[in-house]
């Protein structure tokens, strides 16, 4: 209920709240004021927000934190809260108090950092002089705050509350969702349509609100973080939600600080929407608004749900089934050293490492385990981190900003200024704010989103279009050749070279054409990547573990072969055909020159020796007439992979030994 007073000029304070005070006083220098009220159910819809009613704005950067706090699930508010819940007949209904941080509000309706209290207009008390029970909260003993546009009083345990609307906005920082939920229920024609029934009316919501002024008690000697209004309830947000129910997996990535993939994920991002750098991934082109882990189509470069599986992936900690088996935990904390050790050192943390950390904190006397232990510590996550930074994000980034076709995007992009400009702040809203944000600006110029938005999504996602290097299970099995190359062998081992090695091989074979999906294999019934990675009957990409070992397997042959034929070359060795290349590294003699080669042999001769391969009359042919057919394909296909002057040299060869046997 909103109050207009002469005594008040142009503020717009709403009815007094009454409730209890409380303060949490848990760290040294540190005071959060709280004020508990129970509020009616339609002045709880009324007059508190979700962060998506924040005027919606494109000259507002968002952290990746931000992004989330501001994004509803409407589905899940449909769905789960209104019909699976508060429509069930058989419900006890109750919600759990709502988490409400008052928050100062500029003249053009976003969020100011701190609250403007030169325009500190007191309001009455009482608030209307017909009602006698606010005259109490005048009496010489309460004690009246008045800031930036809000009014807070309390005596004792007792509080009154009220804020100027125009002036602050009452947001939701936990429980957005039963919030928007109780809107939903009251407002939508499905439901109530504008008006709850009389009985439901009646029903009163226990909100929490914190006040975040000196002059209700608030202290804060921190110095260090974003202690603007905004980064506080930023910080808020996020410890009232990290253990709260998971909506999505993207959603749980960002909010838990205890997940050591997590954290490695963020190293690898730029801080907030509308920040380019050469070293990161710019937010504003990646997916995070979903659990989906593709990026194969529209504008984006990455999705954060599959750079976790990448990450995760890549470190490859062997996670103990059973936190109390000592064995299992030992092979984990293991598993942790070998990857984020720095030089061979292992994880530490004030000297200790970590598995004498897990002795001497974990296990009793006798050296068996009396508490579970399931995941880094979180005292050793700086440690991990920066083994992280050490042994995974300088390689790891290079492959995912600087193959071609990823830098092609990045180019693209940073020419038509998409990830600091109008493109990429659009991106960033929710996806109400978008719609309100499309029809204003389709308003004054009818052209506006197909030039500003449309124009330039479609021109990404045709870059994309039949490209594996977009397709995710590809980038996995590049992951995993640079992570062999760089992480298992260091870049020392003169076969295998380095990273840059790795993305000169990748970038030629982009540009032959190879990498399309589509790619032919001249001479041969089907295309380059059938029985590999596509089906033999539809050209369907298959999506499996075993599809991925195959695209990593093929790529790992290519690129021993093209290792092979440079340093043959620069030997003035003979280049042998590919056939016999293919037995190469089919042999076992040469495995401990070319990691894993027979390995890779084995993968992919086992995605050809299949019945389509072979055709109707599989079962009337013999198995040397099925190896025949076999190692052709096999050895075609490893010919298009190698290098324009392994194919010159052979060629050169073979005629000069041509030569010879005329004379």
């Amino acid at each position: 209920m909103l109050i207009f007073s002469n005594n008040e000029g142009k503020t717009r304070f709403n009815k007094p709240l009454y409730g209890l005070t409380g303060v949490y006083t848990l760290s040294e220098g540190i005071a959060l004021p709280y004020f508990l009220s129970l509020v009616e159910i339609n002045r709880a819809i009324d007059e508190l927000k979700i962060a998506e009613q924040i005027p919606a704005s494109l000259d507002t950067k968002w952290s990746l934190k931000e992004l989330f706090q501001r994004e509803i699930d409407e589905k899940r508010v449909e769905d789960d809260i209104v019909k699976g819940y508060l429509l069930d007949p058989k419900k006890l209904k109750f919600f759990n108090a709502i988490t409400i941080v008052l928050m100062p509000k500029g003249s053009d309706g976003k969020i100011q950092d701190t609250f403007d209290d030169n325009l500190n207009i007191a309001p009455p008390i009482p608030w209307d002089g017909t009602d006698p029970d606010d005259e109490q909260w005048k009496h010489i003993q309460s004690e009246v705050a008045n800031f930036g546009g809000v009014q807070f009083v309390s005596a004792g345990i007792s509080a009154r509350l009220r804020w100027d609307e125009d002036r602050v906005l009452a947001v939701a920082v936990d429980g957005q969702h039963r919030l928007w939920a109780l809107r939903t229920f009251r407002e939508d024609q499905k439901f109530r349509g504008g008006t709850l029934r009389t009985l439901e009316q009646q029903t009163k919501i226990p909100i929490l609100f914190l006040l975040l002024h000196n002059s209700a008690g608030f202290q804060n000697v921190q110095s260090e973080a974003d202690y603007s209004i905004r980064g506080i309830a930023r910080e808020l947000f996020t410890d009232l939600n990290k253990n709260a129910k998971t909506v999505d997996k993207a959603r749980e990535l960002i909010l838990d600080d205890k997940s050591i993939s997590a954290q490695c994920v963020r190293t690898l991002l730029t801080e907030s929407t509308g920040e380019d750098t050469k070293h990161k991934l710019p937010l504003s082109l990646v997916r995070w608004q979903d659990d989906s882990n593709r990026f194969d189509s529209s504008y984006y470069l990455n999705s954060l749900v599959h750079l976790d599986l990448l990450v995760s992936a890549a470190l490859d900690l062997k996670l103990p089934r059973d936190p109390m088996e000592k064995k299992q935990v030992l092979d984990f904390i293991n598993s942790i050293d070998s990857a984020l050790g720095i030089n061979d050192e292992k994880v530490q943390w004030e000297g200790r490492s970590l598995e004498e950390y897990y002795v001497e904190d974990y296990c009793d006397e006798d050296g068996e385990p009396v508490t579970p232990f399931a995941r880094i510590p979180e005292n050793y996550l700086g440690s991990a981190i920066e083994g992280f930074k050490d042994n995974f994000r300088p390689w790891l980034l290079k492959l995912l900003l600087e193959f071609k076709p990823y830098r092609n995007l990045l180019q693209y992009a940073r020419e038509h200024n998409l990830i600091e400009g109008t493109f990429g702040k659009f991106q960033a809203q929710t996806s109400k704010h978008k719609g309100i944000i499309r029809e204003q600006e389709i308003a004054r110029d009818s052209d506006w989103h197909s030039r500003e938005i449309l124009t330039h999504q479609n021109a990404i996602a045709s870059m994309k279009e039949n490209q594996w290097a977009f397709k995710t299970i590809f980038q996995k099995a590049i992951v995993r050749l640079g992570k062999m190359v760089e992480f298992n062998y260091k870049g020392e081992d003169k076969n295998l070279g380095d990273i840059n090695d790795v993305l000169n091989f990748l970038d030629r074979l982009y540009d032959k054409g190879i990498l399309r999906v589509d790619t032919e294999l001249p001479g041969y019934a089907f295309r380059l990547w059938t029985f590999v990675a596509i089906n033999p009957g539809n050209d369907k990409i298959k999506v499996a573990k075993a599809v991925e070992d195959r695209i990593f397997s093929l790529l790992c042959l290519w690129y021993f072969g093209y290792r092979k034929t440079e340093i043959d070359i620069a030997n003035s060795s003979l280049i042998i055909s590919k056939r016999k290349l293919l037995n190469f590294f089919g042999a076992d003699t040469n495995k401990a020159q070319w990691p894993g080669c027979t390995d890779a042999h084995k993968t992919l001769y086992k995605g050809f020796d299949t019945a389509a391969f072979y055709g109707r009359d599989h079962e009337k042919m013999s198995i040397q007439k099925k190896e025949k057919l076999v190692r052709e394909r096999f050895s075609a296909v490893l010919a298009v992979g190698l290098p324009e002057a392994y194919h010159q040299l052979l060629a050169k060869q073979t005629s000069d030994d041509e030569d010879l046997d005329i004379e």
